[in-house]
């Protein structure tokens, strides 16, 4: 299963507890895994019998469907659910917020609504696009059904709001009737220009800063001309700390993951990978016998494929020497030195004495001749 962009967490005394919804909503796929959904449905139920929930957005949206299931399941649950903008709602995560009981923003918030959207690839003829078409209207129609529902407003003013592809404020969605209630946060939402990419609250929005809101660029605009970023312009409805090409303080790893997420995850995934070709090199080259050394290379001590190999070749050569030193002491304690053939009796050698017989002949036979003569 892809990693999980969702995250529950229990409560003090079991009562209550958290859903985070920091980043992406499905920023792989929702429907593409039909895991996914029912994941979902089993972790909320794990909680058991809370009787609330909160749920902390700051998130630039993502797949609609995603959102719309999980808003659903939140609004059939028996907790109070409650959301609480912590920094960016927008797009799909509105539908989220406004499936719930209660909607409570930081004053420092932003929130987002904009026209449907549907990424295409391939090739189309008129028929799949008019599909296509008709498939954006009934979602766009639902959308707009669900915020006049949370708003009270009239469907038309609502569809004009997404049309145009609104930014607002916390106070301004307050206004326009997304959220109930305001709070000062502890702290400022931080506001980001990461290369060219909005970040709030080192969470990547996947959004050109370019697209972000106007107020946003323009106390950028100011602060790089002299203005303290934490300062509020004249006529700006809202406080914002921004914070230009600077990385967050990061001390741990759950820092880290947060500050770059796709960076993380890019490291992970090479780790894994550098991982399973280690092991596979190591078992590729393992020899018969050598079993306690390659569970020991492969878990208890890790060693490389090159150092496997080497350490292979020095346990290979100390039992050869082992056995070959094993090999002499059997020998020696078996007697097998001092076997060999019995001494001629009274100590002569038959090879000599042969020897001087066939001379003393030989000698004999050429004095023999010579008297002939």
């Amino acid at each position: 299963m892809a990693k999980k962009f969702w995250q529950f967490r229990n409560m003090a005394e079991g009562k209550s507890a958290e859903l985070l919804l920091y980043g992406d909503i499905s920023d792989t796929s929702w429907w593409g895994d039909e895991v996914t959904p029912k994941q979902f449905t089993e972790d909320l139920n794990a909680l058991g019998a809370v009787t609330e929930i909160t749920v902390r957005i700051n998130s630039g949206g993502g797949d609609v469907f995603a959102a719309q299931a999980i808003g659903n399941q939140l609004e059939q649950h028996s907790a109070n659910v409650t959301a609480r903008i912590d920094g960016l709602c927008a797009s799909a995560a509105t539908i989220v917020a406004c499936h719930c009981d209660k909607v409570i923003a930081a004053n420092d918030s932003t929130y987002m609504v904009h026209p449907v959207r549907m990424g295409l690839r391939g090739y189309m003829d008129a028929e799949t696009l008019k599909q296509y078409t008709n498939a954006l209207d009934t979602i766009r129609e639902n959308i707009i059904t669900l915020y006049a529902k949370k708003t009270c407003r009239e469907k038309d003013e609502v569809a004009g709001w997404m049309d145009a592809t609104s930014w607002w404020t916390g106070p301004q969605a307050k206004e326009n009737g997304f959220v109930d209630e305001l709070t000062d946060s502890e702290e400022d939402a931080v506001v980001e220009n990461r290369n060219g990419v909005l970040f709030v609250n080192s969470v990547s929005m996947n959004l050109p800063f370019a697209e972000a809101p106007k107020f946003v660029q323009d106390s950028l605009a100011e602060s790089a001309a002299g203005r303290p970023a934490n300062t509020k312009p004249a006529g700006q409805p809202e406080q914002i700390k921004e914070v230009q090409n600077m990385d967050p303080e990061i001390k741990t790893v759950d820092d880290l993951r947060k500050a770059y997420p796709a960076l993380v995850d890019q490291i992970e995934q090479a780790a894994v990978s550098a991982e399973r070709e280690r092991i596979k090199g190591i078992e590729d080259v393992a020899l018969p016998g050598s079993e306690e050394l390659l569970a020991e290379a492969k878990f208890t001590n890790p060693m490389s494929v090159s150092d496997f190999a080497v350490a292979l070749v020095k346990g290979a050569k100390t039992k050869g020497a082992a056995f070959l030193d094993a090999m002499r002491k059997d020998g020696e304690e078996s007697g097998a030195a001092g076997v060999g053939n019995p001494p001629a009796p009274g100590g002569e050698d038959p090879v000599n004495k042969a020897r001087a017989q066939a001379k003393a002949d030989a000698e004999a036979y050429l004095e023999n001749k010579k008297g002939r003569k």
